[in-house]
């Protein structure tokens, strides 16, 4: 789990901008200012601002044009990944949802739960498996 003191320290954009570097590292090994802006629909002044804030953070650092997360971006975005599968799977599966909807819900959702919601929620889909 996530230390609540990360992820509550955290905005939702900033959230939003780990991830998003997160999916750039699993495609390319590493994200740029640019596709970072265009994919947010954001300005690259407004991109440089947030990596600047993510660096004092500790949540990613830079090489050259190069962005990457840090040990602890990482942490983060692999917690929030999690999250998103847990919620989205659980609405598609026991709530029946469509999985687009499911899928929107669950971008909204990760966001705000908090660990002990998604302790309950892992714990009560394990005993919906047994």
């Amino acid at each position: 789990m996530i230390d609540n003191s990360n992820s509550s320290s955290l905005s939702l954009t900033q959230q939003n901008y780990v991830e998003c570097i997160s999916d750039a590292e699993s495609q390319h090994g590493h994200a740029h200012v640019s596709a970072l802006a265009e994919q947010l629909a954001v300005s690259k002044p407004s991109v440089v601002q947030m990596i600047a804030r993510l660096v004092e953070l500790d949540m990613v650092k830079r090489h050259d044009v190069e962005v990457l997360l840090t040990p602890a971006g990482r942490k983060l975005a692999k917690e929030l990944d999690g999250r998103h599968a847990l919620l989205r799977d659980f609405m598609v599966e026991q709530l029946g949802m469509p999985p687009k909807v499911a899928e929107t819900e669950a971008c909204r959702l990760e966001h705000d739960v908090s660990p002990v919601f998604v302790r309950a929620l892992r714990d009560f889909r394990e005993e919906l498996t047994v």
